[in-house]
């Protein structure tokens, strides 16, 4: 049974979606993840809790860490296959005017891909393409489908 924070969620990545190349900010506060907290929930929920909250704390931080920072958890939860919260964060660090790399967008492709959401993962390609980008093969071997 889904709780009302990540029913929430799920409604707020379902819309914002549409608007990728644009990037809708999100409030920069946990506090609608704070009810993943309880001993109820699963430990898979509580490490993408914990990811959340750190990536938000390291946008919070006087001195922004390095892009690569935070694609390393961006790339797990694209791994564990939570990619609307991978996209939500994604569009908080476009919010913040931190300039996605290479491996930013090739992590954002892959969960576009993970949703079934392929005109957005073109949308992603065509935007490293804009930003004078080349794709690699692992990032871009998709297009073959």
């Amino acid at each position: 049974m889904l709780s009302s924070s990540t029913s929430r969620i799920t409604f707020i990545f379902r819309y914002s979606l549409l608007q990728i190349p644009n990037f809708v900010s999100f409030p920069s506060s946990s506090s609608s993840f704070s009810s993943l907290h309880s001993h109820s929930v699963s430990p898979s929920t509580r490490q993408v809790d914990e990811a959340v909250d750190s990536f938000t704390r390291m946008l919070s931080m006087r001195r922004t860490p390095p892009v690569i920072q935070f694609n390393q958890i961006l790339g797990s939860l694209s791994k564990t296959k939570h990619f609307h919260v991978a996209v939500s964060l994604f569009q908080q660090l476009q919010a913040r005017g931190i300039a996605p790399s290479i491996v930013t967008l090739n992590i954002l492709i892959n969960c576009c891909c993970g949703m079934g959401r392929m005109t957005l993962a073109s949308s992603v390609l065509a935007k490293i393409f804009r930003m004078d980008y080349q794709p690699n093969t692992s990032g871009g071997s998709w297009i073959s489908v």
